[in-house]
């Protein structure tokens, strides 16, 4: 029988001294400026795993508390700044997601087509 009181929420934001980093689970679903609020569709760590955080260089734990440097693994391994916060996504955030752009959920601008 499922718990009533189990947190079933996947989506998690982890915030650091530059960049929110949105993760559903352990994939980073999304990456934002803290400073523009723009959405970096080709940061590094978008798709990338959720693999441990660090202290100093070393993989220290399992989830990324306050003060530790997160790893994401993908197309390119990223080393954050230390996790200043960690919150839940608004839900209006959640429709920005690239895994949703991805989908073919969110209408993304066109190149002009050339003549």
């Amino acid at each position: 029988m499922l718990d009533p009181n189990a947190d079933r929420r996947r989506h998690v934001v982890y915030v650091t001294r530059n960049t929110e980093y949105h993760c559903r689970g352990r994939e980073c679903v999304g990456v934002r400026s803290r400073q523009t609020g723009a959405w970096l569709r080709e940061h590094a760590a978008l798709r990338g795993r959720l693999t441990s955080a660090a202290e100093g260089g070393a993989a220290a734990v399992e989830r990324a508390p306050m003060g530790l440097r997160l790893i994401f693994l993908g197309r390119e391994g990223v080393l954050t700044s230390p996790v200043e916060a960690v919150l839940r996504p608004a839900k209006e955030a959640l429709v920005s997601y690239a895994s949703r752009a991805s989908a073919g959920s969110i209408r993304l601008p066109r190149a002009p087509v050339a003549a």
